[in-house]
């Protein structure tokens, strides 16, 4: 399974009306999460504004909440997400009611947190547990701090290095940096370059995710994590699907359990 396109589709704002985006779901992870009509909560000074004699609707902005569920019927799993709306002009194709002076309004959706994370991207099975782990914290901040979303990666990428053998520090009890290491690694193997090419790509966008001043947003932390995850897929997910091909054409079939 390829990192989920619904994540990307949830990090651009929702317009009011449309259908919302249908994430995987992150605990049975055959199913996928409806969203419910998500409910507002218009800001004060939002609606002190509506007195105004020069007031528009695009003054019109609070915060919601949301409650999805997973559609398969043996999970069920709830979600609760929360976010920002503002409303401004419409783009589909509304009727009258939303009509303001001639023009056409919706509210439009940001999400900035859903509750439990929706995951990442895949986690090979044969992955080290470090690696887990620093997915389940990418995920975990992915709408709420998309730099730190970033930054996690890296570290991911970083833990998997530790897994690999490659020492974190120097023998003065000095950090490693991340190009250092993934280099080292790459050196060990003539097949890891082309890998290390792609924990390079992810190194540079945790640096960028890690400056005060970031702007990283959380549609390119997604990109990054498709990034990420072909190179766990090179590394675990192929060859156990060579190993099991080579049993399979052992058995001249399939491979059975006595």
């Amino acid at each position: 399974m390829a990192v989920d396109p619904a994540l990307a589709e949830l990090a651009r704002p929702i317009e009011e009306g449309l259908p919302w985006p249908r994430p995987a779901c992150p605990t049975c992870q055959t199913g996928y999460i409806g969203f419910a009509t998500p409910s507002e909560n218009e800001d004060s000074s939002a609606v002190s504004a509506r007195d105004h004699p020069n007031f528009e609707p695009i003054w019109i902005f609070g915060t919601f909440v949301v409650r999805g569920e997973c559609e398969n019927p043996k999970c069920r799993q709830a979600v609760h997400g929360t976010g920002d709306y503002r409303v401004g002009y419409a783009k589909k194709n509304i009727g009258e009611e939303s009509e303001y002076q001639g023009y056409n309004y919706s509210s439009y959706y940001t999400v900035t947190h859903l509750h439990p994370p929706m995951l990442l991207m895949p986690i090979p099975a044969s992955a080290p547990a470090q690696v887990k782990d620093g997915v389940l914290r990418a995920s975990r901040v992915l709408f709420a701090d998309p730099g730190l979303a970033a930054t996690a990666l890296r570290a991911t990428v970083e833990q998997f290095l530790t897994s690999q053998g490659i020492a974190g520090k120097r023998i003065s009890g000095q950090f490693r940096n991340a190009h250092e290491r993934i280099e080292e690694w790459s050196a060990a193997d003539a097949g890891r370059p082309p890998v290390a090419n792609l924990f390079f790509a992810v190194k540079w966008l945790g640096n960028a995710g890690t400056h005060e001043d970031s702007d990283v947003t959380t549609v390119e932390v997604v990109a990054g994590a498709r990034v990420l995850d072909e190179a766990f897929h090179r590394l675990f997910t192929g060859p156990d699907i060579d190993a099991h091909a080579r049993s399979i054409n052992a058995a001249k079939g399939p491979t059975r359990q006595p």
